[in-house]
Parts: structure tokens; C-alpha cells; sequence
């Protein structure tokens, strides 16, 4: 399953293809360095207001580490890295976070990594996430895997995540540092770290993923048939 959000269907898949397509044509400054915008989109006519980023306010409630057999790429950011480890999150966040949208939406992201949403979630509150291994130096000089369970967890700047690479999240993290966002996020009652799932490949993570939205989002029958949907 090669699949870049499960949650919008083909035929908004193929309609920001071609308006990507057309934007890339016409502005040449695309393939330069990308940076956090300074305001957000147009809003779409009959949704929501878009909310007020930065904001820290995901509430962790799982995180599970895991590895696959077989790499797979990371599209929830422009660099399309290859990774074999991660964390899949169960987040929960206000209703407003987790509209989605066919424009640039909040940018979810997790340390210094984007998170790939599978859920919506809007209409129970939790929303589940993969987020692939990423690296960081710490204060002592040590670069190491980042840890999500530690890491800030912070809704950013509307962008679409397919452009956004890691000069776009530093700069994001400075403006969540200049609005004083907490360092981590808070966690339910009872949390507890979970044992490190394996998978053959992301279609076997996939069918995990469609579990959990099951457990934590029911009336997300659609995505829960798509994931489950793989040989």
C-alpha cells in the first residue's frame, strides 16, 4: 500500500496532484529552500476558521515503537526519506486540528519529524500517527534516534506536508520556542510504553494501524476497510 493519507480519497488525491503540478510550474522559487510561512492560507469557503498555530495541543495517550523488514518512504515531508523504525502515536487533540482539509492544513509535528496522520479523527478526538525515526544532537553532543515520548509534539504552520523539509521544521521550532510551547506533551492518566511492534512491510504495519482506529475511532470505517484492504 503506497498510499500518502488514507484519509482523502482518489479523487482528491488526483485534484492537489494537478494543483501541485500547475504551482510547481508556475513559481520557480518552489525548489528553493522552503521556510514556515509568515500567515496562513485563503480559507476554504464553509469550513472551519483554520485554527491558531503554533499550538501544543496534542495530549499523547499510545506510543508504539516498531521496525520494518522492508523500508518504505516518508512523504509527509519533501526530503522522502527511507526508514525501517518509528513510532506509531495515539494522539488526542481539539476537534479544530483535525478537520481535514483539501488545502494546507497544521502542520503536525513530532520533535523534528512531520507525522503522517492515517485518521482524521475529528469526530472522536483521537487521532493516530506514524512517525519515522529521526535524529537529533543532544545537549551533551550525542546525536541519537529522537524519542516522541519526550520530544514536543506541536501543530505548526499551515502547509502542505509534502513540502515541507527540515530548514521549514527548524524554523517552525523557533517559533514554537518564541510562543513558549512546552518541550513535551502531556500525557493521559495510566499511559504506559508499549513493546516494539515488527512488521514484514508498511502493508502489515497498515493492518496494525487499522486495529487501533478501530479501538479508537470506530466510525472510521472507511479507513479502516482501505488499511485492512492489502494482501
Amino acid at each position: 500500500m503506497q498510499t500518502t493519507n488514507v484519509t482523502r480519497n482518489a479523487s482528491s488525491l488526483l485534484s492537489l496532484g494537478a494543483a501541485c503540478a500547475a504551482f510547481i510550474a508556475s513559481n520557480s522559487t518552489f525548489a528553493q529552500e522552503v521556510t514556515a510561512p509568515t500567515k496562513a492560507p485563503a480559507q476554504e469557503v464553509g469550513m472551519p476558521a483554520m485554527p491558531v498555530t503554533p499550538a501544543a495541543t496534542a495530549e499523547l495517550v499510545e506510543v508504539i515503537p516498531f521496525e520494518l523488514t522492508k523500508s518504505f518512504t516518508h512523504s509527509m515531508r519533501r526530503e522522502r526519506p527511507e526508514y525501517t523504525r518509528g513510532h506509531v502515536l495515539v494522539l488526542r487533540a481539539p476537534e479544530a486540528y483535525l478537520v481535514p482539509r483539501q488545502v494546507a492544513e497544521p502542520v503536525l509535528l513530532v520533535g523534528g519529524q512531520t507525522a503522517e496522520r492515517i485518521n482524521a479523527g475529528f469526530a472522536s478526538g483521537y487521532l493516530v500517527v506514524v512517525v519515522p525515526e529521526w535524529r537529533e544532537r543532544g545537549a551533551d553532543g550525542v546525536e541519537r534516534a529522537g524519542d516522541p515520548s519526550t520530544a514536543r509534539i506541536w501543530f505548526a504552520s499551515p502547509e502542505l506536508p509534502e513540502r515541507v523539509d527540515a530548514a521549514w521544521i527548524d524554523a517552525a521550532a523557533a517559533l514554537a520556542n518564541k510562543a513558549g510551547l512546552a518541550a513535551t506533551a502531556p500525557r493521559v492518566a495510566r499511559f504506559a510504553p508499549a513493546k516494539t511492534e515488527r512488521f514484514e512491510n508498511r502493508d502489515a504495519l497498515g493492518r496494525f494501524l487499522a486495529d487501533i482506529i478501530a479501538k479508537r475511532s470506530p466510525s472510521e470505517t472507511d479507513v479502516i476497510d482501505a488499511l485492512r484492504a492489502t494482501n
